[in-house]
């Protein structure tokens, strides 16, 4: 009763040709050259059996056996314990188990990413210092400066006339050290806040506008962002999609990259669905205390919306990511605020 296999003495990695059984009182005999050695069944551990890969036999002294004649090693592991394949190998071995793990493990992954991801990265940011924002926020917006946006066009009257409209909404908020930029860009209409208290209005959002009380709504909405924290909570589940990817992978080079790409990935990403609806419900409540009719921000909305249709996308990828678009849809917001 043996099988043969390989020899690691654990000291070295030379490999030794090796045969292991059991002797007349039932101990482990392992022998590879001229060499015997004798062990107690307590100073042998056999590895669970996994498909038809090799199979390890580990001993107290360091060394390790690997073989893949299964049947002979079911045979000794039932001869001292009553018990041969093991449950592991049961498991994979039945198409049951196999699909119930498949439904388990996708089923454990969907509420990860959905539920458990943003849930962690609300409590991670909680706890993280201001300063981590606020540098993140400045390192985006130099970065925007330097490769997408140029000075704005608007007068600086225009933009003097526009800061005193927004300040009441600012002033209400000096928790956030809320800071209001104006820039260009052949971008389309736009507005969006950083992590820290940037926000940043783009000329053709504020030529759309027929009111500046429509820009002061649209301010309301991206203090809603700075508010929730929403750029640093988009930032902290991709660094925690990354710490899977590594988990599964092996590859830590992913986690060094999390917030070093902290800039370029705020400027490519989209909030999700509950991020602007939370921002929306923030708006709603600022517009009222300070008595804005709610009517502006669906009177833009509608606007916003008709020039982004008028843009159509060019390619199928820009086609198939406007429909998968995570942004609530436009009517729904519009009905909040009517």
């Amino acid at each position: 009763m043996h099988a043969k296999g390989f020899y690691f003495d654990g000291l070295s990695s030379q490999r030794h040709d090796a045969q292991l059984g059991l002797d007349a009182d039932d101990n482990w005999c392992l022998q590879y050259g001229q060499t015997i050695r004798s062990y107690s069944p307590a100073e042998v551990q056999v590895g669970s059996r996994l498909g038809n890969s090799a199979r390890t036999v580990n001993f107290a002294d360091g060394g390790h056996f690997a073989s893949d004649e299964h049947a002979a090693l079911d045979l000794m592991v039932r001869h001292l314990h009553g018990a041969g394949q093991g449950t592991l190998h049961r498991l994979e071995s039945s198409w049951k188990w196999i699909l119930a793990s498949a439904v388990v493990l996708l089923l454990a992954l969907y509420l990860g990413l959905t539920k458990g991801v943003p849930l962690a990265a609300r409590g991670i940011v909680a706890v993280l210092p201001p300063g981590i924002e606020a540098h993140i926020g400045r390192q985006t917006l130099q970065l925007l400066d330097d490769y997408v946006l140029d000075p704005s066009q608007l007068s600086a009257e225009r933009q003097q006339q526009l800061q005193q409209h927004f300040a009441p909404m600012l002033a209400a908020h000096p928790e956030l050290n809320l800071r209001v930029h104006f820039r260009h860009a052949g971008i389309g209409p736009n507005a969006f806040a950083l992590p820290g208290g940037d926000l940043v209005f783009l000329d053709d959002i504020v030529e759309l506008a027929a009111d500046d009380d429509e820009l002061s709504a649209v301010l309301a909405h991206e203090i809603g962002h700075v508010a929730g924290h929403h750029g640093m909570r988009r930032i902290v589940q991709n660094g925690l999609l990354y710490w899977g990817m590594m988990a599964i992978t092996g590859d830590i080079s992913a986690a060094s990259d999390t917030l070093a790409g902290a800039p370029a990935y705020l400027m490519n990403m989209a909030y999700s669905r509950d991020m602007e609806s939370e921002a929306d419900d923030f708006a709603l409540q600022q517009l009222h205390r300070q008595n804005i009719a709610p009517i502006h921000f669906a009177n833009i909305m509608r606007r916003l919306d008709a020039a982004a249709a008028n843009d159509t996308p060019a390619s199928r990828t820009e086609k198939l990511l406007h429909m998968l678009s995570s942004h609530p849809d436009t009517r729904e917001r519009v009905r909040a605020f009517e």
